[in-house]
């Protein structure tokens, strides 16, 4: 499990780390969030229940916090109040989403890890590439990969762009502001994870999805979570990570850009007092697999 250190934090986000928990180590609320209302970090977060959920489901929900500000979703309400026909336009334009099936399907690529499981295989390839080590270099890796992929009756030019993508955002120093070399994961599992929140709740507003299939998706989202990370602040590497390898691997001319939102999205959530991360840990407080890094 990849587990990063205050030297890391400050790295990440350019500010001094926090040398316990964000729960037990009380931080001075920030009211108003120091943003203009133009930005989404003006935003507050929304907190619109009359009584709190229960924590496992208010756990599930915050997986998908990094996303309730730009998209303006309350924080503890699986429903959203966006119309039904804005909520299907998304999830057809942006998933190729268009009915229960298709929700179905892709809640689980992003549980198997739609992005990671392709990032675990080539990230150690790019390590040691970037390392210089003896026989790996990008072209003996690209010949690899594209055997490999033809043994299993899948693409080559799949992978090897996937390959070119990380090699390409190391190299370029996208990242130089927000991770060192000696910090980079060996997987992106928060991405996958922290996106199941979004595409359930939208195909649950859409018609798509019932309430009662809803939250068994979502605990597997948060089970899933805490089997890789510690805590949020880990979770939070893998948001920043993961939308970075994303954006490389169809535009790495934004690749900087998109990084600096998502370091900004989970930021507000480690240090704002009406955050959702701030509210509740990943694992409950008592859990003797807490701990913190």
């Amino acid at each position: 499990m990849f587990n990063p250190t205050d030297e890391w934090y400050s790295c990440l986000f350019g500010q001094d780390s926090p040398t316990a928990t964000l729960i037990s180590v009380p931080i001075p609320p920030i009211t108003p969030f120091p943003f203009g209302e133009r930005s989404s970090l003006g935003r507050r977060f929304l907190w619109q229940a009359d009584t709190p959920l229960p924590e496992r489901r208010q756990a599930a929900l915050d997986v998908g916090a990094h996303m309730w500000i730009p998209n303006q979703f309350a924080c503890d309400s699986i429903t959203i109040g966006e119309s039904a026909e804005s909520a299907r336009r998304r999830l057809h334009e942006w998933w190729d989403v268009t009915d229960a099936i298709s929700a179905r399907k892709t809640v689980g690529q992003l549980l198997d890890g739609m992005h990671s499981s392709t990032f675990e295989v080539i990230a150690p390839l790019v390590a040691e590439a970037m390392k210089k080590t003896a026989g790996h270099d990008p072209s003996a890796h690209r010949e690899f990969l594209a055997t490999r992929a033809a043994a299993r009756g899948s693409s080559p030019g799949y992978w090897i762009t996937h390959y070119d993508a990380l090699y390409t955002l190391r190299t370029s120093k996208v990242l130089r502001n927000s991770v060192t070399d000696k910090y980079f994961p060996t997987h992106i599992r928060a991405w996958d994870l922290g996106r199941v929140p979004f595409v359930v709740r939208t195909a649950l507003r859409s018609g798509y999805l019932q309430e009662d299939e809803c939250w068994p998706m979502l605990f597997a989202a948060l089970d899933s979570a805490r089997g890789y990370y510690a805590n949020w602040r880990q979770f939070a590497h893998g948001v920043v990570i993961g939308r970075a390898y994303w954006s490389a691997i169809t535009d790495i001319g934004t690749t900087a850009e998109k990084a600096q939102v998502a370091g900004d999205w989970v930021n507000a959530l480690l240090v704002r007092s009406d955050s959702p991360w701030r509210r509740l840990p990943l694992w409950p407080e008592e859990h003797p697999q807490r701990r913190v890094t």
